[in-house]
C-alpha cells in the first residue's frame, strides 16, 4: 500500500469539499445578503473578506485541490500518456480538471477584486449622507451583476469538476 496516492487524495478530496461547500454558501447567501444590504453591507464585506479572510481560505482550499490533483492526475496518467488521456476515464478526468482549473482562476482573481470594488462603492454611499448619486447605483448594480455573474459560471464550473471527478473511475 503505498501512502502519497491516500494522502494525495485525502487532500483533494478534503479541500474540495471546502472549496465547492464554500462557494455553494456565498453565492446562495452571502451575495445575495450582500446585494440586499446595499449600502450596509460594507461593514459585512470588510468582516467576510478583510477579518474573517475568506479570500485567504479559499485560495487555499481551492489551491490545496488543484495541486492535488495536478500530482494525482500525473501519477494516474503515467506521465501525461495520450492513451490513458484519451480513454473514458481519463477524459472525464481531463474535463474535470480543467473545469477545476478555470474555477480556480475565477474564484481566486475575479471574486475577490470585484468584492472589493462593491464594497468601495457601499463605501462612497455611505460617506455621500444622502441618497446614492445615480453614478454611484449604476455601478453598484454593475458591480453585483458582475459578481453575480462570475459566481454563476465558478459554481458551474465546480459542479462540472465534481461530477468528472466522482464518475471518472466508473467510466
Amino acid at each position: 500500500m503505498e501512502l502519497l496516492p491516500i494522502v494525495l487524495r485525502t487532500i483533494h478530496i478534503g479541500a474540495g469539499v471546502l472549496w465547492v461547500g464554500g462557494s455553494a454558501l456565498f453565492f446562495f447567501f452571502l451575495e445575495p445578503t450582500m446585494n440586499k444590504l446595499g449600502p450596509d453591507a460594507e461593514r459585512f464585506i470588510d468582516e467576510v473578506m478583510n477579518k474573517r479572510k475568506a479570500p485567504i481560505y479559499f485560495l487555499v482550499s481551492s489551491t490545496l485541490t488543484v495541486i492535488g490533483g495536478a500530482i494525482l492526475y500525473w501519477r494516474d496518467s503515467s506521465g501525461l500518456n495520450i492513451d490513458w488521456i484519451t480513454s473514458p476515464g481519463g477524459l472525464a478526468f481531463t474535463v474535470g480538471g480543467i473545469a477545476a482549473i478555470l474555477g480556480w482562476l475565477g474564484g481566486n482573481l475575479l471574486i475577490p477584486t470585484t468584492v472589493m470594488k462593491l464594497s468601495a462603492v457601499g463605501g462612497q454611499m455611505k460617506a455621500a449622507g444622502g441618497p446614492p448619486s445615480p453614478d454611484l447605483l449604476s455601478r453598484l448594480h454593475a458591480l453585483q451583476e458582475r459578481l453575480h455573474t462570475i459566481g454563476l459560471v465558478d459554481l458551474v464550473l465546480l459542479g462540472i469538476a465534481v461530477l468528472g471527478m466522482a464518475s471518472a473511475r466508473y467510466l
